[in-house]
């Protein structure tokens, strides 16, 4: 079995599914010796070699949905979760970033940008639309004309649609999306979309890189819209740009995100933004704010594929933050961080001499990380009066002052 990788528009290689070598991949002669071309990750640059499974499965797996989610995709299709290719062949017109994968009787149809028309979107109406957010665990993928999207990788449900004068459209065959719309949890994770919203509008506070979110509701059903950050609209055409995260860029399995599973660490992490970016010394700080924010707002599933890298005319930054939220809120949930601090996983027992830790390994002066910590604290605190004045917030105050309490009680401690 054989699948044609795109890069944009431009044909990159092949991903393969050998007998003896399991799968493979090998960029195209054409695309990589022209200078102009870019590498679909860090972990695989441009080169003559055919890259193993080892070394290719991280990136091309890291596409797909996980967990939960890509059981019940796989269960839908009639693929086996283990299948990446299979799955990968239904599924990875459009990608996340400028990837799209497709079956190699299928030449690619990717355009530099896509015109905002009907011949690429598809106006929904509310029930079609609702009807998406209620189901999306029975029907995990989206259908335009007889032809599937990826649900998005990640292990929360998330639908990737075109938002734009107020209405919602449906991308056709390989047109991109430009948000995410990310439903709610049942029973008690029934607030996850209010919960990060709230949680991206401190971020916002503290000064941090945020995509724009609103909290939306229909047929009395809440969910969270993000902007793309992937995407740039522009002029009533939308055109993709490439990323990947830290499990993609370091050659990690998805199912090793975890640092305590071998996943990345924040030492590693770190030290590939100050190789890789074009502005290391903005993006290192950057990413350090991150950390400490997660950490403030008690997420504890901030783990290496929640963290990534944004490619745009030859540069190299870090992405802005997404998917933050407070896991602490939620006691079925573990306290235990994807990335330790310091000595510690167990986030209710980091003290400030594990960011003294944190800063002696990655090398920097403990002044620096302690008034970031300080600085963030006092953002996050006072970040709270501010969003009590939005006014999608206005029906949920009392989750709002649970959050709030709940924080300011674990910082006290």
């Amino acid at each position: 079995m054989k699948l044609k990788v795109f890069f944009g528009k431009e044909f990159a290689g092949v991903l393969a599914s050998t007998a003896d070598q399991g799968v493979v991949f090998s960029y195209d002669d054409s695309y990589r010796t022209n200078k102009s071309n870019s590498a679909l990750s860090i972990s695989m640059p441009l080169s003559k070699k055919e890259y193993p499974q080892k070394e290719c499965l991280p990136f091309f797996s890291g596409l797909l949905p996980e967990g939960d989610v890509k059981r019940r995709v796989s269960d839908f299709l009639h693929v086996s979760e283990s299948s990446t290719l299979k799955l990968l062949q239904e599924l990875g017109g459009e990608c996340a970033g400028m990837i799209s994968i497709l079956p190699e009787n299928k030449n690619c149809s990717v355009q530099k940008s896509y015109a905002f028309n009907n011949e690429n979107y598809e106006l929904l109406d509310d029930e079609t639309l609702y009807g998406f957010i209620k189901n999306i665990n029975v029907r995990p993928l989206l259908k335009a004309k007889k032809e599937l999207r990826l649900s998005l990788a990640g292990a929360q449900e998330k639908l990737p649609l075109v938002y734009f004068d107020k209405k919602f459209y449906l991308p056709k065959s390989d047109a991109p999306s430009t948000h995410i719309v990310k439903p709610s949890g049942d029973g008690e994770l029934s607030t996850l979309s209010i919960n990060e919203f709230v949680c991206m509008k401190l971020a916002q506070s503290c000064g941090l890189n945020v995509p724009n979110v609103e909290l939306k509701t229909i047929n009395n059903t809440t969910f969270l819209l993000e902007e793309r950050y992937d995407r740039i609209v522009n002029k009533k055409s939308i055109k993709r740009l490439h990323q990947e995260d830290f499990c993609q860029a370091l050659g990690i399995m998805s199912d090793r995100k975890y640092q305590n599973d071998n996943g990345p660490d924040i030492a590693k992490i770190y030290s590939l933004i100050q190789k890789e970016c074009t502005i290391p010394l903005l993006d290192t700080k950057e990413f350090l704010k991150y950390v400490i924010f997660n950490f403030i707002i008690g997420n504890c599933d901030a783990h290496g594929k929640n963290y990534s890298l944004l490619y745009e005319k030859g540069s190299s930054k870090l992405s802005p933050i997404y998917d933050a939220i407070c896991t602490l809120v939620y006691p079925s949930l573990t306290k235990k961080m994807s990335m330790k601090i310091g000595k510690h996983y167990e986030i209710l027992k980091v003290t400030k001499q594990d960011f003294v830790e944190l800063a002696t390994c990655i090398n920097l002066k403990s002044s620096i990380v302690l008034k970031m910590l300080d600085e963030t604290i006092t953002n996050i605190t006072n970040g709270f009066d501010k969003i009590r004045n939005e006014k999608s917030l206005a029906p949920y105050q009392d989750f709002l002052d649970k959050l709030e309490n709940h924080i300011k009680r674990e910082l006290r401690k």
